[in-house]
């Protein structure tokens, strides 16, 4: 397998959202080779999601399949939640990079992403 490099990752993902007239920037930069991504995504209103990059590899294809998972899927998390987790996992990895996109509508550019 021939891995993506995480910072090649996380600049895609910022083009894409800046395509899109989002606000994205890094908070904290991690190991450039191959760092945990987390995305906080700030929906400005006192609530944000939090995702982390997820690897599979698609044995049909024999490639590989990079997926941003929703950390909270099924509740509304407060941006000061979301803060405290993410230097929860700092203390735990820091090589881990974490990006922060700014949208009202929740718009994760690393969704988009077709590596």
């Amino acid at each position: 397998m021939n891995e993506l490099k995480a910072e090649t990752i996380i600049n895609a993902g910022i083009r894409i959202a800046e395509k899109n007239l989002t606000s994205a920037y890094i908070v904290k930069r991690g190991d450039e080779q191959a760092g945990a991504i987390f995305v906080k995504i700030n929906t400005l209103d006192g609530f944000s999601k939090l995702f982390t990059r997820n690897i599979k590899y698609d044995l049909n294809n024999e490639k590989e399949i990079i997926e941003f998972a929703d950390l909270y899927p099924q509740k509304r998390i407060t941006t000061k939640e979301i803060d405290n987790r993410i230097s929860r996992e700092i203390e735990v990895d820091r090589d881990c990079w974490v990006v922060e996109i700014e949208d009202k509508n929740g718009f994760n550019a690393f969704e988009k992403l077709d590596c």
